[in-house]
């Protein structure tokens, strides 16, 4: 007997019943599809060329971005000179660089230091436009009358520089990244002339940085390094002792015995001692001497770990 086509339809109901209801009472939870984590943003360089100013001519800002950057926290930021010269070898002058993105990458991975932004201030492509403007314009009011700095040489630019870093980098720096703004997370570094103008904007701008680490820093002010002038080194120094009052900040030194840094022995010195004598602290003042280290960047990349942590510190 030939089922009705009711009874077909019925049977068909019946079987897709069953089927739902043993799936529905089966006593299994699908699994859930995992959420991919995001990966961490990778440290990278932003480049920022042709950044204007009213203060000095145009130049390129370099700053280097900390893996895992996340904009919910906030950074300490390191200011550093001569920016050309810090992270990539391949565009520098003499092929050598300090490695600076390397040496923070390392440190913040082993847990030395705090993650913090590095900013690369480029320099002026002359010697003479580079030492103007890492020049420390007020020590030459401590000079012998008709005296100057460098001999009258070199224009003094070294203000000039300083308020284009403060007035214009810092701000612009702050609005464009999750940074600490305030004083107890603000850096800066150099070497040479470079060491020079960051001990000179401690002085300068005590409200805005911290501590500054000044490495090879030419504290003899001299343009004929075979014969420099006493009394730009006298007055040097007493302008760090006029300007700094003792563990008020951080600050670093040290010099090499090699090429240039043969011919700061004297000067550092005699700075390390009015320090000490001063009353700074190993908390706010440190000295390193690095015998075989000569004036270049090979020398500053082998003990960069020694300023970073000794600013960074966790």
């Amino acid at each position: 007997m030939q089922a009705t086509l009711f009874q077909r339809f019925s049977f068909v109901v019946l079987l897709l019943g069953m089927f739902l209801f043993a799936a529905c009472h089966s006593g299994q939870t699908p699994e859930p599809t995992p959420t991919p984590e995001p990966a961490p943003v990778p440290a990278h360089i932003d480049t920022y060329t042709q950044f204007a100013s009213q203060y000095v001519p145009k130049r390129t800002i370099r700053v280097w971005v900390p893996e895992g950057y996340d904009a919910a926290k906030k950074y300490d930021v390191l200011y550093m000179h001569d920016g050309r010269m810090l992270f990539d070898a391949s565009i520098t002058w003499n092929h050598q660089e300090w490695g600076v993105d390397e040496a923070m990458d390392s440190l913040v991975r082993l847990g030395a230091i705090r993650p913090a932004i590095v900013v690369g201030i480029d320099n002026m492509t002359s010697t003479a436009d580079r030492v103007s403007e890492y020049c420390p314009d007020d020590v030459a009011q401590l000079l012998p009358e008709g005296k100057a700095l460098y001999d009258g040489l070199i224009p003094m630019k070294g203000n000039d520089y300083l308020r284009f870093l403060v007035e214009e980098v810092k701000p612009f720096i702050d609005s464009v990244y999750s940074t600490y703004p305030e004083r107890d997370h603000t850096w800066i570094m150099g070497s040479s002339c470079g060491g020079l103008i960051s001990s000179y904007a401690l002085c300068k701008y005590p409200q805005v940085f911290a501590g500054a680490a000044c490495m090879s820093t030419h504290s003899t002010l001299a343009i004929d390094v075979d014969h420099p002038d006493p009394d730009a080194i006298e007055a040097y120094r007493t302008y760090l002792r006029q300007h700094l009052p003792s563990n008020s900040c951080r600050l670093y030194f040290d010099r090499g015995d090699q090429t240039l840094d043969a011919n700061y022995a004297d000067s550092q010195d005699a700075i390390n001692q009015m320090l000490l004598d001063a009353g700074w602290d190993e908390t706010h003042f440190l000295y390193r001497f690095f015998p075989g280290h000569a004036h270049v960047e090979k020398s500053w990349r082998a003990r960069l770990d020694v300023p970073l942590r000794f600013l960074l510190a966790k």
